[in-house]
């Protein structure tokens, strides 16, 4: 049987600073003697921006507009139905890093070129490594209708796992100044041509399939607090973006002069998968393994808890926290000794409300570490209510077995700061649990101030991203991004973070050397802002929900939300 009308897939990537421009082509091509609608799905970066989306066939080219979902639904439904060519690229409502395409009424002999333009923000592995992801595969989920993908016209299309077309890559990066000391790919051959400004990669070998993640990782000389780019994206305004690093003496500070704070200032919350799945490849045994490991670990006096969950959630302790002593450390091993896959099914969105309604004490900063294999539906309502923890949360979570979700292990880790890992079938945990430990016990400051100093201007034409700063973590990287309306750029800019006293400043971010000023052609911090902003403003919405003043706060919303739709297009 033919399935597959997807004839080659091309990648071509610019990579500048901590941020990546990704062209995904995909060529179809319909060999049958009728016209056919191609459904095709294909994952992406779930904190990637989609900006660009384009349709070529013959001499035309046809450029997609972005439209409310059922709108789109119903325009390309209704344009089958009249016989005319149509195109359709949604996102999966069941997971956030897949996308599905649907071509429709490609007639015989045709070739259709789809190209995705989209931004993601690099990988921070390690203080001097960043790392740069292209998925290929999607991995294989527990919900039955996994088995064929409908379109909106309704057209079933089987679902295929693998196919034989085979995927071309390039990947170009830019220099900064000599700061990049490495370049290497764990997951294919690469071949690396130098030129005056760049680093050219292609694939080492002809023919690659696409049966696993492309993985480039960048070595950086020096890790430090700077404006890394500025960009022109329109004929009055400029994005910039600046990050962070601070040491953990600079944290040490902080805590040295708030007497508030207790030298551990973190509570740790361990966050136990015990549904049905759990039981297949001994996945409970690599949890209790873990927590085993967690448990001995853990500083003397700090605050913890141990929450199991299934179909139902049960706590080590009624109260959100408590003290990590010998008493509650001997409950603590005696419900680890007993944990079993006997909770039924897999809802995680009720104990993370539990903790969404009881913050952290001031001063604290909540880690949660999630032990799962992953196998739930609410992939997105759950990653919405987390992102909204972020601002006083990290996650850790640990997919269990072959085929957890990777849009919930990733995309929980990433929305709150934290870290993710895979714990495969068989393996000893001790290497993955240490790995995680050493960043989830790292000094924090919550409640920083982030200053953006530029001369003479006035402070309404600033919007700085994100609103509310997150955490800061020892030795991790921050973000930040400006929207400014102002025609030139003053060099003499600086960046502070400084603690909620404003009596220490934890870093400043200045220019050391001239950033790149890109232009009109390219918008990579101006459209990584624009989906910095518009998940805050989604996820703000939902915390401002029955509020007094949810009308006025619906009002500005609307008002961003109209700007930033036409910054991103």
């Amino acid at each position: 049987e033919q399935y597959v009308a997807l004839k080659s897939v091309s990648v071509d990537s610019k990579i500048r600073s901590f941020g990546a421009d990704v062209s995904i082509t995909q060529l179809f091509k319909n060999d049958e003697n009728q016209p056919i609608e191609a459904v095709y799905c294909f994952p992406i970066e779930e904190n990637a921006a989609i900006y660009s989306f384009t349709a070529k066939i013959d001499d035309r080219e046809i450029c997609a507009q972005l439209k409310e979902k059922i709108q789109a639904q119903q325009e390309y439904t209704q344009a089958l139905q009249q016989g005319h060519g149509a195109y359709l690229m949604e996102q999966d409502e069941k997971s956030q890093d897949i996308f599905i395409i649907n071509v429709g009424a490609l007639l015989p002999g045709k070739e259709c070129r789809i190209e995705i333009k989209y931004v993601t923000e690099l990988i921070l592995v390690n203080g001097n490594k960043t790392r740069f992801v292209i998925p290929t595969t999607i991995a294989p989920r527990y919900n039955s209708s996994v088995g064929s993908i409908s379109s909106p016209a309704g057209t079933q299309a089987k679902y295929v796992q693998s196919a034989s077309y085979t995927i071309d890559f390039r990947c170009q990066i830019y220099k900064l100044n000599e700061q990049i000391t490495g370049v290497s790919s764990s997951s294919h051959p690469i071949t690396i041509q130098f030129t005056e400004n760049t680093y050219d990669i292609t694939f080492g070998q002809n023919n690659t399939f696409m049966d696993r993640d492309i993985i480039v990782d960048i070595d950086l000389s020096t890790r430090t607090n700077t404006i890394l780019a500025i960009e022109k994206n329109g004929e009055h305004q400029l994005a910039l973006m600046a990050s962070f690093t601070p040491t953990s003496e600079d944290c040490q500070k902080v805590l040295n002069t708030n007497k508030e704070i207790n030298d551990v200032n973190n509570e740790f919350i361990f966050i136990v998968d015990c549904s049905g799945s759990m039981e297949d490849e001994n996945k409970i045994g690599l949890a209790r393994q873990a927590m085993i490991l967690f448990l001995k670990s853990l500083p003397v006096n700090c605050q913890f808890n141990i929450i199991r969950f299934g179909s139902e959630y049960r706590t080590l302790f009624n109260q959100v926290t408590d003290k990590y002593n010998e008493q509650n450390a001997k409950q603590a091993e005696q419900l680890i000794s007993q944990l079993s896959a006997d909770l039924g099914g897999t809802e995680l969105l009720k104990p993370l409300q539990w903790l969404q309604n009881q913050p952290p004490a001031a001063n604290h900063s909540r880690q949660i570490l999630l032990l799962t294999d992953g196998e739930i539906s609410n992939v997105t309502q759950v990653m919405d209510l987390c992102r909204s923890m972020s601002t006083s949360s990290r996650i850790f979570s640990f997919g269990l077995g072959h085929s957890p979700s990777r849009s919930l292990i990733k995309g929980l880790a990433r929305s709150t700061n934290g870290r993710f890992t895979f714990i495969p079938p068989g393996t000893n945990v001790d290497i993955y649990v240490a790995e995680q430990l050493q960043k989830a016990l790292e000094p924090c400051i919550t409640n920083v101030k982030v200053k953006w100093n530029i001369p003479s201007l006035i402070s309404s034409k600033l919007q700085s991203v994100p609103t509310v700063a997150p955490p800061v973590y020892a030795n991790d990287r921050l973000l930040f991004y400006a929207l400014i309306d102002s025609d030139q750029f003053d060099h003499s800019t600086t960046v502070e973070i400084w603690n909620h006293e404003e009596t220490v400043r934890l870093g400043l971010a200045k220019i050391d050397r001239v950033p790149e000023t890109m232009n009109n052609d390219n918008q990579l911090i101006t459209h990584l802002a624009a989906k910095a902003l518009i998940q805050e403003i989604t996820h703000a919405k939902d915390l401002h929900a029955g509020s007094q003043q949810t009308r006025f706060q619906q009002v500005k919303e609307d008002d961003n939300k109209k700007r930033l739709i036409d910054i991103s297009l």
